[in-house]
């Protein structure tokens, strides 16, 4: 295993987290806050979902949210993103509040980002493959919890220019 690992998901991370932001301050207010149907989420609650994902993330990755177990005898880390389906149900925890500003959004993005770096920077080879956290899709390394983060802020920047098309 590269040594490396944690500073190439940081760069995929920081990435797909600037493309997220750009995305967004490039939006009016009035387009960032629109809902565009029943059951979806406006682009700024997209992005203060993904916010209060990537803050619930870093607590993990950095041990202060105790969920992550050490990796049980004979684990191997086996976890594609490409597996998940297109759409997944939420935590209600990580749920976006019901109205978000896109000033608001942008600040929350502005926090956990800088939380999220820091907790993927910090991850060792033996942390980062020598702990798990089990999630309903499985169980993922915390290193596989980090890939799954930039993948993540990813998949949402495709939904908020789906939201942005249907405004």
């Amino acid at each position: 295993m590269s040594p490396d690992r944690a500073a190439s998901i940081l760069a995929r991370y920081h990435a797909a987290h600037h493309l997220l932001v750009s995305t967004l301050r490039d939006l009016s207010s009035e387009a960032a806050e629109h809902e565009p149907a029943a059951e979806c989420w406006s682009p700024a609650q997209i992005g203060c979902h993904v916010a209060i994902t990537d803050e619930w993330v870093a607590g993990v990755l950095l041990g202060t949210t105790a969920m992550a177990q050490p990796a049980p005898p004979g684990f191997a880390e086996s976890f594609n993103p490409r597996s998940l389906p297109d759409r997944l149900k939420t935590f209600p925890s990580l749920e976006p509040p019901a109205v978000v500003s896109l000033e608001a959004a942008l600040e929350r993005l502005r926090t956990s980002g800088q939380h999220m770096a820091k907790a993927i920077a910090s991850l060792t080879p033996e942390r980062g493959s020598g702990y798990c956290v089990k999630l309903p899709f499985g169980m993922l390394s915390l290193f596989e919890l980090a890939e799954f983060s930039a993948g993540h802020v990813t998949r949402h920047i495709g939904q908020v220019e789906r939201a942005i098309a249907h405004a």
